[in-house]
């Protein structure tokens, strides 16, 4: 099936847009620009042509996802909503893609376009004061995880309790050498999260990198909310951390190019949150990244099957650092 037979009209997008605006926006006409198949899903672009109230002409861009899974497109779609009510619509600096409408049959969720460009792509910037960068989002984050907690998407799996025990037995048969090494990283993670405990469960992003964060001037937008759920907010600066980490190693072949903007960033966070306790939530922090980096490796290895074995030794490494309580200090 052609990707354009997978989306509704533009009749039906138009009819979409007008709704969510009510009459503070009537669509001259809506063009398709791209459709673009990725895993599980389907990203679309969509310009819109309209005109204001004071008949001033305009455009804006849209993104449209199309799920396989229509549940989840709808569980992403009412957090994203949530999020813009209950704290990003009103404060435009840090602020969330604006959810325009879900429309079930097609399973395609349809939100505005960020403007603006990543922080993967901001972070490698030389005119870019990265400390600053990193202070900006920590501010996004912890607005995020000052939002109340909502019940609107029932426990599932996630990042936060992904099945490590999957991810070690794929890696074993892939890089058999380092049996030895996977066991003991295994068994201590297993150790570890039994111990875990937080103060406070938050909600969180599950899936906050480089390329779902974009920035446009000072104004920090985040994207692609698929991976939401309650938890540790330790979780959710631990990923974002990481995946700082795992591009400029994939870019610069070093973890630690960015350690400067990583450190910059935990403790602007850190600051923000005063009533956390630090010694606490940095260990967490440094059990949350070796898991991080042990998935990352799988999926690159497993997953994506790149056959990139001269990487094991830097993760795996990596991970056995972060388990000695050091990297974050």
């Amino acid at each position: 099936m052609e990707n354009k037979e997978r989306l509704p009209s533009n009749k039906v997008i138009r009819s979409a847009y007008e709704n969510h605006y009510k009459n503070g926006r009537q669509v001259i006409k809506v063009d398709l620009v791209s459709s673009t198949p990725k895993i599980r899903k389907m990203i679309a672009e969509y310009l819109v042509t309209y005109r204001t109230p004071t008949g001033e002409v305009k455009k804006e861009s849209l993104i449209g996802k199309v799920y396989s899974n229509v549940q989840k497109g709808i569980d992403s779609y009412q957090f994203l909503k949530y999020l813009w009510e209950n704290g990003f619509r009103s404060n435009p600096q840090f602020t969330v893609v604006r959810p325009i409408a879900y429309l079930k049959k097609w399973g395609l969720m349809i939100m505005s376009k960020s403007p603006g460009k990543t922080v993967d792509d901001w972070m490698y910037d030389p005119k870019v004061d990265n400390k600053q960068l990193a202070s900006l989002i920590a501010y996004w984050m912890s607005q995020m995880h000052a939002i109340p907690l909502t019940e609107i998407r029932k426990k599932s799996q996630t990042r936060a309790n992904s099945d490590i025990r999957r991810f070690y037995e794929d890696l074993e048969k892939c890089i058999p050498k380092e049996q030895s090494r996977l066991r003991e990283l295994y068994h201590h993670f297993m150790k570890e999260s039994g111990r875990l405990n937080t103060d406070k469960e938050v909600l969180l992003h599950g899936d906050f990198h480089t390329k779902n964060v974009f920035m446009h001037k000072d104004q920090v937008i985040a994207i692609d909310f698929d991976h939401h759920f309650d938890g540790d907010p330790a979780w959710d600066v631990a990923y974002f951390a990481c995946q700082i980490q795992v591009s400029s190693f994939i870019k610069k072949g070093d973890f630690d190019f960015f350690q400067p903007m990583v450190k910059h960033f935990i403790t602007k966070y850190l600051e923000l949150n005063p009533s956390y306790n630090r010694q606490a939530f940095l260990n967490r922090l440094a059990l949350y990244s070796a898991r991080s980096l042990f998935e990352s490796l799988h999926y690159e290895l497993c997953v994506l099957n790149t056959g990139k074995f001269h990487i094991v030794d830097a993760f795996l490494s990596k991970c056995e650092q972060y388990l000695q309580r050091s990297g974050y200090q």
